[in-house]
């Protein structure tokens, strides 16, 4: 059984207040902390491919990233650098409410191509999360390291998404786990120099590749002074934040709906204070076990699984909710989604996403898409 009570990071990540100072800032409306709509919470979005001739799991046409650029410049949300959002929230500082952040994975070269300047037109600020092999071998398709240069004065912040986006959990058969660890930790902090002697920009800041993690990993690298970042959505504040593996709303051809995106973007996170779950990662076909414990609130809370729709909420006492899906989930990455409304403000819900992975009956892993 797996347990988390408001975790804490375990090392203090300190952050140039200069720097902050100075980052680039985007407020589309007036500023909702001026007028007492502050927050203590942020939603980040994540994309890798803006284009329309890549791998659809991994790709947002710019018709489509247009809109949603165009909802946030037009409907009252506040777009900051990913480092500001963070610096905020360890400091317990406010946030405007409907705050938002855009994130990149990868390097593809349509974010210099397509989405920079679209970014650019608005002033918007974002971060590009980069697996340095792919730009120091010159793989068709990515970014050089110039491109990455020059989109750091076009309001970019580059961080860390290892050397070589490898699966990290699959380790090797032959290979022994603490060998495994130091070549992940090779991955991840040779990545980090190759970013700083490049470029210059050295944020603490670490993207899972395939969003994929256990609570050994989560470990690890918050152990090695990183905050990560993962794929499962919802909104994140401090807690979510320094628990590792903070949440990112993935956007591609599946999830294009621009009203989806609006209940996305601005959503809250759960008012969490425990979570108990049956595991990461399964090697047989289960029914994952999620208990959530939540802050006194109003309304009812939804759960989904994926592919499943709808699935089992029974309501105990003390806001403990048990939520199980209806069937075994299946083979590759899946997840439970939890919404609750938000008291008083139709539209909007609080959002919280816990990951599974099965692997294939055989007990090995399932192949990418």
């Amino acid at each position: 059984m797996v347990r988390t009570v408001n975790q804490r990071c375990g090392q203090v990540l300190l952050l140039s207040v200069f720097l902050w100072l100075m980052l680039p800032t985007t407020v589309t409306a007036a500023d909702p902390a001026a007028d007492g709509n502050s927050a203590q919470h942020g939603v980040i979005l994540q994309y890798h491919h803006i284009a329309e001739d890549t791998p659809p799991a991994t790709s947002l046409s710019p018709e489509v990233f247009r809109g949603h650029l165009d909802i946030l410049a037009r409907e009252g949300y506040t777009v900051w650098p990913l480092p500001r959002l963070v610096q905020a929230l360890l400091d317990d500082k406010p946030v405007p409410d409907r705050t938002v952040v855009i994130t990149f994975d990868d390097a593809y070269e349509s974010i210099a191509k397509t989405a920079a300047p679209m970014l650019q037109e608005r002033g918007f600020p974002f971060t590009v999360f980069v697996s340095t092999d792919y730009v120091d071998r010159r793989q068709p398709g990515y970014m050089t390291w110039q491109q990455l240069r020059d989109l750091i004065h076009q309001g970019g912040n580059l961080a860390n998404h290892t050397r070589s986006h490898l699966h990290m959990l699959r380790r090797p058969e032959p290979v022994s786990k603490s060998h495994w660890h130091k070549r992940l930790r090779r991955e991840v902090d040779d990545a980090r120099q190759r970013i700083r002697e490049q470029t210059g920009e050295d944020w603490p800041y670490f993207a899972y590749p395939y969003g994929e993690a256990d609570g050994e990993l989560v470990a690890l690298i918050r152990d090695w002074g990183y905050l990560g970042f993962g794929q499962q959505s919802g909104a994140v504040d401090k807690r979510l934040l320094q628990s590792g593996m903070a949440p990112r709303f993935p956007f591609n051809e599946m999830y294009k709906d621009l009203d989806d995106f609006r209940t996305k973007a601005s959503s809250l996170p759960l008012p969490l204070q425990e979570e108990e779950f049956s595991g990461w990662v399964f090697s047989e076909a289960v029914i994952p076990e999620l208990t959530l414990t939540l802050e006194d609130h109003r309304g009812s809370l939804n759960c989904f699984a994926s592919g499943q729709g709808a699935i089992r909420v029974e309501a105990q006492d003390n806001n403990v909710y048990q939520v199980q899906a209806n069937q075994p989930i299946p083979v590759g990455r899946s997840r439970y989604n939890c919404t609750l409304p938000v008291a008083g403000q139709q539209g909007r819900f609080h959002w919280y996403s816990r990951m599974w992975m099965r692997k294939k009956p055989d007990g090995s892993w399932y192949a990418e898409p």
